[in-house]
C-alpha cells in the first residue's frame, strides 16, 4: 500500500419523488455537483448573498443503491481497516 494516500470526496444524493431539478446540476463526468439558488427579492436591489456554489469530488452518486454506495465508497477501507490499516468514513 503506499504510504501516502490523499482524501476521497464522494456525494450521494438520495433518491426522492421532489429532487430539485433547477437548483442542483450534476457534470457531465460525474464528478460535479453544481448548486444554485434564486435570489431573495425581499432583500432589496443591491444584494450579495451567494447564489451558486461548485465542488469538484472523486464521484457523484445520484440515485444509486446503498451497495453501490458501499462498493464505490466504503469496500476498500473497510477492507483495508481489517487488515490494520487507518481509515474513516465521515457522513454528512
Amino acid at each position: 500500500m503506499d504510504a501516502i494516500q490523499r482524501v476521497h470526496a464522494f456525494v450521494r444524493v438520495k433518491p426522492t419523488a421532489n429532487f430539485a431539478q433547477d437548483m442542483i446540476k450534476f457534470g457531465p463526468d460525474n464528478k460535479s455537483v453544481n448548486i444554485y439558488i434564486k435570489k431573495d427579492a425581499r432583500k432589496g436591489v443591491v444584494n450579495n448573498t451567494q447564489t451558486d456554489w461548485s465542488f469538484r469530488l472523486d464521484g457523484v452518486l445520484h440515485n444509486t443503491s446503498q451497495e453501490l454506495a458501499y462498493e464505490t465508497v466504503a469496500q476498500k477501507l473497510v477492507s483495508q481497516a481489517l487488515c490494520g490499516y487507518n481509515g474513516n468514513l465521515s457522513l454528512f
